[in-house]
């Protein structure tokens, strides 16, 4: 019959308790070779965290002003692309109507001023786009869409063609409506706020903020040209193919010379861009240091844990063998 005692459950309960830890240990060390990081903290670090704490508040730091200029770079480089747009359009029309005025054939004229309108209503369209919940040219007014809709701002221009004696007359009206200070433009046509957005913080003092608005004048100039173009184009405007000619002439010069400074904003935006970029790669490196810095802190030793896991094998493999024997302990065995 098997031999019970005291001592033998004393035994059984310290082999148990000796399983229990060699297991934990097992999983600590297996845990701590595949993730390469300390599972006791508290020992590692010697109860000292104010070195690991820093580098943390730093990483999330860091994190944040990433995120604010991912966000930066996509609305900077959706203002680009929404300039790119209308610069096409301008590219579009603007060469070809002078030219055809320089040749001056009505027909021609006609043909190339055609077009006017819908690329009036592309050109606005680019410039109402929203990104990310921000409207990219209202300045500080990032709710509102910066322009009234192309039907609405030629609603806005029919009465002063309709007015104008000659076409001297009209474009010196349209060039006050959209290019005075508190002239029509700004203040029928423009629904945004008069200062740039708000920044974004990029990197530790450092902000950065779309500096374009649609109340910058190489975008008056464009919109006006293509204002004119489409109302005469509509037959609205003083009569007669000299003043036809002297009109689109106008409207076409506007749309180039506005087109040219908007490579100025364009230039000026990849300035921001560039900022961005460069806030975005010293905060990477600086990440990466940082990472660096906390796995100093917190990485274990391989080579170190690699034996520790081994020799835990051992005693595991240990004790099965001895509780095997142990359970197999009988008064035939014992008198053996």
């Amino acid at each position: 019959m098997p031999i019970t005692s005291v001592a033998d459950q004393a035994r059984s309960y310290h082999l148990r308790q000796q399983h229990a830890q060699v297991k934990s240990d097992l999983t600590r060390l297996t845990q701590e070779l595949a993730s390469g990081q300390t599972s006791d903290m508290t020992r590692t670090l010697g109860g000292d965290y104010s070195a690991l704490a820093g580098i943390e508040r730093s990483l999330r730091l860091t994190e944040a002003y990433r995120s604010a200029g991912a966000e930066a770079a996509l609305v900077t480089s959706s203002a680009q692309s929404a300039l790119a747009t209308v610069q096409a359009e301008l590219d579009q029309i603007g060469p070809s109507l002078l030219a055809a005025t320089g040749v001056g054939v009505s027909h021609e004229m006609e043909i190339v001023a055609h077009s006017a309108g819908d690329r009036l209503n592309t050109a606005i369209a680019m410039l109402n786009q929203e990104v990310a919940g921000r409207a990219l040219f209202s300045g500080t007014a990032t709710d509102t869409a910066p322009l009234i809709t192309g039907d609405a701002l030629l609603t806005q221009l029919a009465p002063l063609a309709a007015g104008a004696t000659d076409a001297a007359d009209l474009i010196a009206t349209l060039d006050s409506w959209f290019m005075d200070p508190g002239g029509g433009f700004e203040t029928l046509a423009y629904q945004g706020g008069t200062g740039p957005a708000a920044g974004f913080s990029i990197a530790e003092g450092e902000t950065v903020s779309n500096p374009l608005t649609a109340l910058d004048p190489p975008l008056r100039k464009a919109l006006m040209g293509m204002a004119l173009a489409t109302l005469v184009s509509d037959g609205q405007g003083p009569p007669g193919d000299a003043n036809t000619r002297e009109m689109l002439e106008y409207a076409a010069l506007q749309m180039i010379e506005g087109n040219e400074g908007i490579t100025d904003m364009r230039a000026d935006l990849g300035d921001v861009e560039a900022r961005i970029e460069a806030a975005q790669v010293r905060g990477d490196t600086a990440r990466g240091l940082l990472e660096l810095e906390r796995n100093a802190l917190t990485s274990i030793d391989p080579y170190s844990v690699a034996t520790q896991l081994q020799e835990a094998e051992t005693r595991l493999e240990s004790l099965y063998l001895l509780t095997t024997r142990l359970t197999r302990l009988s008064l035939t065995e014992f008198m053996r």
